[in-house]
């Protein structure tokens, strides 16, 4: 009876020990870190008033990130996921950490292939993308944007009955606001986009830095039928902190200045 008895203790402690570990992860899977604050940034809390955001702060499901003129953040979550918020930008993120949401502005996200699908709202669209560094813009009254720097991903279209666009490393889809079909895919030079502040405006460097300059390597060996679609104005507010509509980009034989 002692053994059978130590036997059941011990099943015991395992199952409450799994139990408290599970959800403790569960917990710090749904909260990200402030990393960086460049000027202006503010947290939303649900229900409560907006307050300065500081380096290390714990950001929940339920709290959004707001940036102001000529700002920019950056979060990293438990997962190594990455996300940094151009100017005037708005972000939230649901439960689990693995659904975000961009309200307005611009944003690039580095998510690690191994945890798996990650889903992006950008107003009437939705990305699914898994393992990928991307760049994602949204205006409520203009253009929107999806750019794929490194990975794939899917993006589809609330009200068109369609399956969703394919995109892969170096394409990007530009959509109005009320998109009527699937938006051309269109090819970007990814050595522009790492001008962009997103990218160059913080101290760290990107998580998939390394296998995009492999990329920009072979897009220079290996060009894309046509050339490259120029993405000027591809992050209008975090370049320039100018509150605009985006025109739609222009093809052009060879790549963009900007």
């Amino acid at each position: 009876m002692k053994k059978l008895f130590h036997l059941f203790a011990v099943l015991a402690s395992l199952v409450i020990f799994a139990t408290i570990t599970h959800f403790a992860f569960a917990v710090q899977k749904k909260e990200a870190r402030v990393t960086q604050i460049i000027k202006d940034v503010h947290l939303l809390p649900s229900g409560a008033s907006p307050r300065p955001a500081s380096v290390n702060d714990s950001v929940s499901t339920g709290t959004a990130v707001r940036t102001g003129i000529d700002s920019r953040t950056e979060l990293t979550f438990t997962d190594q996921t990455l996300t940094r918020l151009g100017a005037n930008s708005i972000f939230s993120f649901r439960e689990g950490g693995k659904d975000f949401d961009l309200a307005s502005g611009a944003m690039l996200i580095s998510v690690p292939k191994e945890s798996g699908t990650t889903k992006v709202k950008v107003g009437a669209a939705t990305a699914a993308v898994t393992g990928f560094t991307a760049m994602f813009e949204h205006h409520a009254k203009g253009w929107n944007k999806f750019i794929v720097l490194h990975g794939k991903g899917k993006i589809s279209f609330a009200g068109i009955p369609t399956e969703p666009c394919e995109l892969h490393t170096g394409q990007m889809v530009v959509w109005p606001l009320h998109p009527t079909r699937c938006p051309d895919i269109l090819n970007v030079d990814l050595s522009k986009l790492l001008q962009g502040k997103l990218v160059s405006g913080f101290s760290g460097k990107l998580p998939e830095l390394d296998l995009i300059l492999i990329d920009i390597e072979d897009q220079k060996t290996s060009p894309p039928p046509g050339g490259f679609t120029d993405p000027t104005n591809i992050d209008t507010l975090d370049q320039a902190g100018a509150v605009r509509p985006t025109p739609p980009p222009i093809r052009t034989g060879s790549p963009p200045n900007f």
